[in-house]
């Protein structure tokens, strides 16, 4: 079964790691060339900066999150079995359909709108401006929490909910090397865990 077109805009947000606008230059032999910057990878990095702690990250950081979202979505599987508790039912659960064709649709009408109100691109247009058009499409959903991210109703709340459901953002908040997801052995468990590194 061939990718859908739409599968592929998460995954050229890799390119967002390196400078916004490359030399022209021949590709070297065996070495495989940046793609430049598509809209929607430019208007997901613009998203990512309102969404997150853009402050505490750094630019730096709002890029190593986009690209572990990117990668967390590239390897979800759609409609995955779940785990499920043998004693209490025999009932077999499966997770949700593909989130991306909807966040890449939210995504396109974000850079859409930027278009026709302002007359350029979503990523360039200033901050106020791209905040009431995140507003807009947010205001469906007025209290939403944040869901499991791949069950996430916006690519906004998706984001988020991956950012705040890792190790670096558990360190972010309590401004500690907690490293929640690695294993330090139970001799660890007396020890303060050492300030966070920027």
């Amino acid at each position: 079964m061939s990718e859908s077109p739409r599968r592929t805009f998460m995954k050229r947000t890799v390119a967002l790691a390196s400078a916004w606008a490359l030399p022209s230059c021949a590709p070297e032999a065996g070495k495989e060339t940046t793609r430049a910057p598509t809209a929607e990878s430019q208007t997901l990095a613009a998203l990512a900066g309102i969404v997150l702690p853009a402050a505490s990250l750094g630019e730096v950081g709002v890029r190593r999150v986009v690209e572990g979202f990117r990668k967390w979505l590239d390897e979800l599987e759609p409609v995955a079995e779940l785990d499920h508790a043998y004693i209490s039912t025999d009932e077999i659960l499966y997770g949700p359909a593909d989130p991306e064709p909807l966040w890449t649709a939210q995504l396109e009408a974000l850079e859409l709108e930027a278009e026709k109100r302002h007359e350029a691109s979503f990523a360039v247009i200033p901050r106020e401006e791209q905040e009431a058009l995140l507003r807009r499409q947010l205001s469906p959903y007025p209290d939403a929490a944040l869901p499991d991210p791949a069950r996430a109703p916006h690519v906004a709340l998706g984001l988020l909910a991956y950012f705040y459901q890792t190790s670096e953002a558990n360190d972010l908040c309590y401004e500690r090397a907690i490293e929640k997801t690695t294993c330090r052995g139970v001799e660890s468990g007396a020890v303060e865990p050492p300030a966070r590194r920027s």
